[in-house]
This record gives C-alpha cells, structure tokens and sequence, in this order.
C-alpha cells in the first residue's frame, strides 16, 4: 500500500488588510506499506489516514529547517505532531 502526504506552511503578514507571502514552503512524502496478511480497506484508510501523517513529521520538520537555513531566513519551528489531527 502506498500512501502520498502532502504539507507545506506559509509565511505571510498583513499590509492593508492584505496577506503579503514571505515564503512558502511544500514538500510529498510518498509511505510505502507491506502488508503480510489482507486488509480490509476501511481498516487500511483508517490506519493510513492516521499514521501516516505522524512517520513523515519527524522527515517534514527536518525538510522545513534545512530549507530555512539553506535560504538564511528566520529559523520557523515546526511543532512536535501530538494527537490526530493537524
């Protein structure tokens, strides 16, 4: 089973009542699962819906401070994932 995560941030402030983008930042992370047994398919969506997320956040926030450092803007530190939902 294969799996796409796609997650980006934004950096912007207001001018005018007008959101003005600093920088952004966007990455897919493509999770590759073997299963050994059958899965039903509700039971794989929940799994992978909920888990997914959470195996690629560790690779995200690396992504996100590399990125950062390489373009020499101001550190942004993405938050530990605790929980289901972003």
């Amino acid at each position: 089973m294969q799996v796409r995560v796609s997650l980006g941030l934004r950096l912007a402030y207001d001018v005018d009542s007008e959101a003005k983008v600093v920088f952004e930042i966007e990455a897919d992370f493509v999770v590759d699962y073997e299963c050994i047994s059958e899965l039903a398919i509700d039971a794989a969506t929940a799994f992978s819906e909920i888990n997914s997320v959470h195996i690629v956040w560790p690779f995200w926030r690396q992504h996100v401070f590399d990125m950062v450092a390489r373009a020499r803007l101001p550190q942004i530190e993405v938050p530990l994932l605790s929980g289901t939902r972003l």
